[in-house]
Order: C-alpha cells, then sequence, then structure tokens
C-alpha cells in the first residue's frame, strides 16, 4: 500500500488457451531444453582442461545452472532492493559471458578452428571455485534490509510509551527493536479546567470541538479530541 493509502491491485488479462498454454509451459519447456543443449559443450571444454570425464558431467551445473541462478538472485536482489543488488547483477552478467563462451570455445575446439592453451586451461580450472565464492557471498548476504520507520510525535500529555523517536526494524526478524519507555511526563488538564475552557469557546459563539478545545487549552487539536472525550464524560 501506498503513502496515500492506494492499494496495489493486479490486472487480469484473457488471454486466448494457446497463448495461455505457451506462457505457462513454454518458458520451463525452453528453459530445460536450452540447458540440455549447454551440457554436451560445457562437458567437452572440461575434458579438454584435463578433468576426468566423471567429473567433467558437473560443469554443466557451475556453468549454465549457475547462470540461470544467478540472474532469479539478481532479479529477486533488484525488486527488494537488497544491499547485494549489484553484487548480484555482476554476478548474473558474468556467469552470461561465461556460458556464453564456455559453449563458443568448446565447439571452436571440437571443429579444429583452435586448441587447447595454458591459459585457456587455466581459465577453466578456475571456474568452480569462482562460482563457489559467489554463491556464498550471495547466501551470506541479509534476506531483507533494515528500515526505518517514523513514528508519530507524542506530546506528554499522552498516556503512550512512544517517545517521538525513529522506530528500527531489525532486518533479520522483520520485528521492531525495544524502544525506551518514556517517563511520567506532565499532568493532564483536569475536569475543571477542561470545563472552563469549554465554556470560554462557548462564550465566544464557537462550536466546542477537538479544534477549538485545543486551542483554548493550548494544546494541539488532537490532544483537543481527547479532551473533548473527557468532557463528555463531566
Amino acid at each position: 500500500m501506498s503513502d496515500e493509502g492506494i492499494a496495489m491491485s493486479s490486472v487480469s488479462i484473457d488471454l486466448p488457451w494457446y497463448a495461455k498454454l505457451v506462457f505457462k509451459a513454454g518458458r520451463p519447456v525452453v528453459l530445460v531444453a536450452a540447458l540440455l543443449m549447454s551440457i554436451p559443450g560445457e562437458i567437452h571444454l572440461a575434458v579438454v582442461a584435463g578433468w576426468d570425464p566423471q567429473v567433467a558431467k558437473l560443469m554443466p551445473v557451475c556453468v549454465s545452472v549457475y547462470a540461470a541462478c544467478s540472474a532469479v538472485i539478481a532479479d529477486v536482489a533488484k525488486r527488494r532492493n537488497l544491499p547485494t543488488r549489484q553484487s548480484a547483477l555482476i554476478g548474473a552478467v558474468a556467469a552470461l559471458a561465461l556460458a556464453l563462451c564456455a559453449q563458443d570455445i568448446s565447439h571452436l575446439i571440437s571443429q579444429n578452428y583452435m586448441h587447447s592453451s595454458a591459459f585457456l586451461v587455466g581459465a577453466v580450472s578456475a571456474v568452480p571455485p569462482l562460482v563457489v565464492a559467489h554463491m556464498l557471498h550471495m547466501a551470506a548476504a541479509p534476506a531483507v534490509t533494515a528500515s526505518v520507520v517514523e513514528v508519530e510525535e507524542v506530546s506528554p500529555e499522552d498516556d503512550f510509551e512512544e517517545d517521538g523517536q525513529l522506530t528500527l526494524i531489525d532486518g533479520e526478524t522483520g520485528l521492531a527493536k525495544p524502544k525506551r519507555r518514556r517517563g511520567p511526563g506532565r499532568p493532564g488538564k483536569s475536569p475543571a479546567e477542561v470545563k472552563a475552557a469549554a465554556e470560554r469557546v462557548a462564550e465566544e459563539g464557537q462550536k466546542v470541538n477537538a479544534q477549538t478545545l485545543g486551542e483554548a487549552l493550548g494544546l494541539s487539536a488532537r490532544q483537543g479530541r481527547r479532551y473533548l472525550g473527557m468532557l463528555e464524560m463531566i
């Protein structure tokens, strides 16, 4: 809900059945197909870099799956305005570039357009530790950001615990941190004072309400509303 108290609502779009089918089923099918097509090239690249063929089968997880995860993490971090959104975006771009390079280099080698080199072996060998480091960095990041909520200022006349300060919301639990309790404030207006103020307002030909009563008592309209309730009980 916004500051003006307007609730956000979703808009429903009536799509044809085939469009709904493509929208719901098409995306996961395309994702799975793209990942499956990426697997052979990434395994081949790992074998060229010197990994055992059995271990090399894990390379697609470090490249294509990592790229997909990074893209999702970056999108979530941006939407929630998390402090790691910049790191997540950089990781997503790097993961995409890594996946593209892995496919290109693997196919260039398999078609004899290029050959392995010390630089290529070193670069491919560095992929798993870099992926592990980035994923651990993202896992250790806070799930939410701490928010500061401004509390309405309260006069010492009011019998509330708020102290007019800012309340800090704990980023881990989402709960407000305990605030110090107010000490006893000045004594409130007596019923006699309230009644006398109301009579002065009436004598001036004004309607007795929260605004006029508060002014007569030297208080705000909000505090006058409180004493207006007291006046009705006198």
